[in-house]
């Protein structure tokens, strides 16, 4: 099989933590804080995906990294900064972060240790002025992370999330489609199942980031909780999609058995619903005249009932019970139907009521 050349996706979140370790370091150079390294390596090691997270992860750094400090110094001024107590001292401080559920933080507060502790000085009032410093330092460093994710390039999850799934959404209609017709290419197919996989792992995780971010005036808030409804609906009618491509793959074989009549049938419905989904995603972005995608949806694609009844009546009438290996698929493109309709009345509800906000950004 050829491989497929690897990629490399200079994405806002690199840029974002080069410009942090930049900041960080000058910052603790303009404040005369010689070998200022501290402050770069603490600013790349706590950049995150979203502002929430960035605000959480610095609070939690903080208070990591100050817990580890107060241990490195009392280590050093009663036990000396010998290996041993280093690494006794490095002990302490993982018992504590996991008691306390601070893991995330855990391996900057390790490095803020063994910085501190390797100081080498004797004294012990400039080994505690020392170790201020250096946990100055890494504060810096952390803060400027922050403040860079805050004001520069503030992530906008909301049109990567309607963008990926309106991605997975049209590479799964037409994988559908190609096999409901009988004309896709099996080895391919199999390929591209793991991509579809992958994708809507990212989705998950747009899903969960765009859900974290925090709306603050009244109006914003209302806007981005109806906002979270659609696109949970939206991810799970994808995910129904993606269920009936798998079990369409699956049952293959059984599918063009069926008789011409129903299949054809079967596969003008999906056809329907497929585009009716289509319409519902477009209608949200404004893409779409309302009027008129509410007048096709009645005439063509509420059929769910239609659909069950045409089955059991062919089931009753050829008396096999192969047939009962596309129950799951039925059950599911039934199932993938009413949610369909679902997702429209919720589009139809938030664009009643913020008309103003009806298009992405």
């Amino acid at each position: 099989m050829k491989r497929r050349p690897t990629v490399m996706h200079l994405g806002a979140r690199s840029l974002k933590t080069g410009v942090a370790v930049t900041l960080a370091l000058m910052t603790a150079m303009a404040l005369g804080m010689t070998s200022p390294i501290m402050a770069g390596v603490a600013a790349a090691m706590t950049t995150r995906p979203s502002v929430q997270r960035s605000i959480h992860a610095m609070i939690q750094n903080i208070y990591g990294n100050l817990i580890g400090a107060l241990i490195a110094v009392a280590a050093v001024i009663f036990f000396g900064d010998t290996p041993i107590v280093v690494g006794l001292s490095v002990v302490f401080v993982i018992a504590l972060h996991l008691k306390f559920n601070l893991h995330h933080t855990l391996t900057l507060t390790m490095v803020t240790v063994i910085f501190i502790m390797s100081s080498g000085m004797s004294d012990n009032v400039a080994f505690l002025y020392e170790g201020i410093r250096r946990f100055s330092m890494i504060c810096i460093g952390v803060i400027s992370a922050t403040l860079v994710n805050l004001l520069i390039f503030p992530p906008h999850y909301e049109n990567t999330l309607y963008t990926q799934i309106l991605t997975q959404t049209t590479q799964l209609i037409k994988w559908t489609r190609l096999l409901s017709g009988g004309t896709s290419d099996n080895r391919k197919i199999k390929q591209e199942m793991a991509e579809l996989d992958s994708r809507k792992l990212k989705i998950e995780n747009y899903y969960h980031w765009y859900k974290e971010e925090r709306a603050f005036r009244k109006r914003i808030k209302s806007v981005k909780l109806r906002r979270t409804v659609i696109f949970r609906e939206m991810i799970h009618v994808t995910q129904l999609l993606h269920h009936l491509l798998n079990e369409l793959d699956r049952n293959e074989n059984a599918f063009r058995l069926l008789p011409d009549g129903f299949r054809e049938s079967l596969r003008i419905q999906l056809s329907g619903l497929m585009t009716y989904h289509e319409r519902v995603l477009l209608k949200f972005d404004g893409k779409i005249r309302r009027k008129r995608h509410e007048e096709q949806a009645r005439k063509d694609y509420k059929q769910s009932a239609t659909l069950a009844r045409l089955f059991f009546s062919h089931l009753s009438t050829e008396k096999t019970d192969e047939w009962l290996d596309l129950l799951p698929l039925i059950s599911t493109i039934i199932d993938y139907n009413q949610h369909i309709e679902h997702l429209d009345r919720l589009v139809t509800s938030y664009q009643a009521f913020h008309q103003k906000a009806n298009q992405m950004n």
